[in-house]
């Protein structure tokens, strides 16, 4: 949807609501003029007749007709013989425009008729075409005084708004004091307390994450111990001892990732992808494929990128595993460049399977936030037919 600044909105509606105000005004006063027109010419002859009976020298040149018999043709038309006595308007056809006052009289059983041309005297639709050009200009510098006033008042809101606008998008904070529209103000209030919030819930999770890690390090240190003692000795089931080494491995590594995300600020250490991926291959390929899955690194040199070993191990890792758990056949490619990590497999792709085996639960989700926390940017898409593609990117 297209959007349109504070300054435009204003703008549009206030010259809009007077040009309507104009149009209503200008429509008020054209039948305004017409109705007091016919009110003036009525009370004009009511008065003549009223006053001077129909006798004597009538002013405008009222005419007077004593019983309907006397009234022209074209008039007894228009003015029925009965009519009660009043005022009336009437436009004969082919003789224009004309006001009759009617007043009966009882004594003589004769009706007196009051009769005013005013054909010559209604100016009122001339004089409007006149003075059109007048209204025009009228209008044209109304609707001027309406736009300067709209950028006056749009300019006073919206630059409040803009230098809001401005200070969120660089982290600055907002001082509301400064602020002079009261709901500007308010909005600025409320982003900040906002921001209070945000921040409280980021330095809770990020203690949570730390103690957290902290907690399972010692657990994890004495089960890493224990398994390296075994390994001087492997008991008979090795299937069972290597899903063990396996299982503390990857807890190590989630402890890393977890524990990377409550450190603040940022780090100068560097890894190779090429080596991590061939490494993270050869972990677990052997034991977590499905069937007959080509495992492939297309890759010229070593590509060495801003990230520590340890959090590229839990984000490869993780999308490798993924890989692996949703592909039975064809291939998994890993395509490592100066630009991006990538992997494309051959599964059931990303969101195609059973709801029962959808999600791919903590390990994703780690990745998107070490992502985030890194600046990395994460592309995961299914493609068709089948399989999902998975793009990493770092800052250049």
């Amino acid at each position: 949807m297209r959007t349109r600044s504070i300054r435009a909105l204003l703008l549009g509606a206030m010259v809009s609501s007077a040009a309507l105000s104009l149009v209503l005004m200008g429509a008020f006063f054209t039948l305004f003029s017409y109705d007091l027109e016919d009110t003036l010419f009525a009370r004009l002859v009511a008065t003549a007749m009223d006053e001077h009976g129909g006798d004597g020298v009538m002013p405008l040149g009222i005419r007077t007709y004593v019983g309907h018999a006397s009234l022209p043709s074209w008039l007894q038309a228009e003015v029925p013989a009965d009519a009660l006595g009043g005022e009336y308007e009437i436009f004969p056809p082919g003789h224009g425009h004309f006001h009759v006052a009617v007043r009966p009289d009882v004594s003589t059983g004769l009706t007196r008729y009051g009769v005013l041309d005013t054909t010559e005297l209604t100016g009122t639709t001339r004089q409007l075409r006149r003075t059109s050009g007048l209204l025009v200009v009228s209008a044209v510098l109304a609707l001027l005084g309406a736009a300067g006033l709209s950028l006056l008042v749009a300019r006073r809101l919206g630059v409040p708004l803009e230098r809001l606008v401005a200070q969120v998008q660089s982290g600055q904070a907002t001082r509301a004091e400064d602020i002079v529209v009261t709901e500007v103000r308010a909005l600025s209030q409320a982003l900040s307390a906002r921001d209070v919030r945000i921040q409280e819930l980021l330095e809770r999770e990020r203690a949570f994450n730390r103690d957290a890690s902290h907690e399972l390090r010692t657990p994890l240190a004495v089960a890493q111990g224990a398994v390296e003692i075994l390994e001087l000795d492997p008991p008979r089931d090795s299937a069972t001892f290597e899903r063990l080494r396996q299982a503390v491995l990857q807890m190590g590594l989630l402890t890393e990732g977890i524990l990377w995300l409550a450190r603040p600020g940022r780090s100068d250490e560097t890894c190779g992808l090429v080596g991590i991926s061939r490494e993270l291959l050869a972990l677990y390929g052997g034991h977590l494929s499905r069937g007959d899955v080509a495992l492939v690194i297309e890759a010229t040199d070593e590509v060495v990128v801003p990230l520590p070993g340890s959090v590229a191990r839990v984000m490869l890792g993780n999308l490798i595993k993924n890989a692996l758990a949703y592909t039975e056949e064809g291939r998994i490619v890993i395509r490592v460049t100066p630009e991006a990590w990538s992997i494309d497999d051959t599964g059931v792709g990303f969101g195609r399977s059973e709801p029962e085996q959808r999600g791919f639960g903590v390990g994703l989700s780690l990745v998107e936030r070490l992502a985030r926390r890194f600046q990395w940017t994460l592309d995961l898409r299914a493609v068709e037919p089948h399989g999902t593609h998975v793009r990493l990117t770092w800052p250049s």
